[in-house]
């Protein structure tokens, strides 16, 4: 038979290791990086909070739209117009959700201008700060309040830019699934 003092000291020394040890193994598997957290998007989200406001650009689109944007780059080769192409897929592909949604070329000073007269989307000028956060070749989704929200950064290969074309749609049509403006 246990001593009575001796059974209080291990029940209190087992409560306490009950209680403490999922902690310390918690602390233990975040501070060795062991743990690698669940990331469903495919496109960069962009941080800092970054608005055409804060980039002094005026967006005719706001609070109206969401708005796909694609950085139309100095030369519009095939790769570009592949792009491109892929705005207007990835624009018809969304659904009953096109309504909420406006596919828009996005000229910076660098831009070939012939490109953003040859579809039939919107088209917007935006300034050189504009382009340090969104640069050449790359989409770009927009809120209806004027936030840039995430970037999907060029690809090399054709086989890559199907691939982001379908994280791309993905992510929007997350994005307006949980949205409750525009």
């Amino acid at each position: 038979m246990i001593n009575p003092v001796y059974r209080g000291r291990i029940i209190f020394i087992g409560l306490v290791v009950m209680f403490a040890l999922p902690a310390i193994m918690a602390k233990t598997v975040l501070s060795q990086h062991w743990y690698q957290s669940g990331v469903t998007n495919q496109g960069e989200l962009i941080e800092p909070f970054t608005t055409f406001d804060s980039l002094g650009l005026d967006n005719p689109f706001q609070q109206k739209q969401w708005q796909l944007g694609y950085v139309i780059p100095s030369d519009c080769d095939y790769f570009c117009q592949q792009q491109i192409y892929l705005l207007g897929q990835s624009y018809i592909a969304l659904g009953k959700y096109q309504e909420r949604v406006k596919p828009v070329l996005i000229s910076i000073p660098q831009s070939d201008s012939a490109a953003s007269g040859q579809a039939n989307y919107a088209h917007m000028t935006a300034n050189d700060g504009f382009s340090q956060v969104v640069d050449q070749y790359e989409f770009v989704i927009v809120d209806p309040l004027g936030q840039l929200v995430m970037r999907y950064p060029k690809v090399d290969s054709e086989a890559e830019l199907v691939s982001q074309s379908k994280g791309l749609l993905a992510d929007l049509r997350k994005l307006l699934k949980l949205s409750r403006v525009g």
